[in-house]
């Protein structure tokens, strides 16, 4: 079955006209239409807010193979010269391949870990992005037996853990993965602390045409403006540097759950959603 009469199938068992869905994912019905007639396919992204509309797991809407694969990492074992696991006992494990489970014992430490291992893999197998094959990943690897109901809480590289810099002397903005030690003109810069938006800041946060749409009705004087306004999901990052005199206004491709932050020198870093 393809991912369009899926999705029309899951509609209708939804009870949802496709006017109605399309206005739960933020899209025209013609796209909808589109997707259920097969002329075009939704995003990666698209499909994880699909499948959490039409509450239904997100591995059906993507187009895996019905063959049996790395229970770690997502790999089908029909890939040429793909290896089984092997047990502490030096026997083969049907369940793991090769490359993340070897005597016994997993080669990886978590999801982080095999994501940034296996997107080139990906990225050279299906002709995706980076940005898709990461957000893909993301949505296949907790499906699986390793990761079934283990939350990603590896240390290093976990988006979650995102931290923001801004250097007071040049205005640069540093991103990490996780705290750490950024020096930038001389100065130690401290991560930025989010506050909640109460009153400090006029902000509009809505979701059009697939598109995250962030605006901020604010002065952007050349003495008083905001400097950035970013997304931080799970599993991507986006950053939109502001101006003085322009609008305070940036759109952000979906990406699944995110928080939405603006900063300034006057307001500090501003938790907006």
């Amino acid at each position: 079955m393809g991912v369009g009469e899926t999705i029309q199938n899951a509609r209708r068992k939804a009870g949802l006209t496709q006017e109605q869905l399309a206005a739960k994912v933020y899209v025209t019905r013609q796209a909808v239409s589109r997707w259920e007639n097969g002329d075009s396919d939704p995003s990666i992204d698209m499909r994880k807010l699909l499948a959490r509309v039409l509450d239904m797991p997100v591995t059906e809407l993507f187009d895996i193979p019905d063959a049996p694969a790395c229970q770690c990492c997502g790999t089908p074992f029909d890939v040429p010269n793909m290896p089984f696991g092997t047990n502490a006992d030096g026997s083969e494990n049907p369940d793991y391949c090769g490359w993340c489970y070897q005597n016994g014992e997993f080669t990886s430490a978590g999801l982080d870990e095999i994501i940034e291992r296996n997107v080139p893999y990906l990225v050279q197998a299906t002709g995706y992005s980076e940005e898709e094959a990461v957000s893909f990943m993301g949505a296949l690897l907790p499906t699986l037996k390793r990761w079934r109901g283990v939350e990603n809480r590896n240390v290093a590289a976990n988006l979650k853990r995102s931290v923001l810099y801004v250097c007071p002397t040049c205005a640069n903005v540093v991103w990490s993965t996780g705290e750490t030690v950024v020096r930038c003109c001389g100065n130690v810069l401290d991560p930025l602390v989010a506050k909640q938006n109460e009153g400090l800041l006029d902000a509009a946060v809505e979701v059009r045409d697939g598109m995250q749409c962030v605006r901020v009705a604010h002065p952007m004087t050349k003495q008083d403006f905001l400097l950035f306004i970013a997304a931080v999901g799970d599993d991507l990052v986006r950053i939109k540097r502001l101006y003085p005199e322009q609008e305070a206004y940036a759109e952000f491709p979906l990406q699944g759950p995110c928080k939405v932050y603006a900063y300034g020198d006057a307001c500090g870093l501003v938790e907006l959603s």
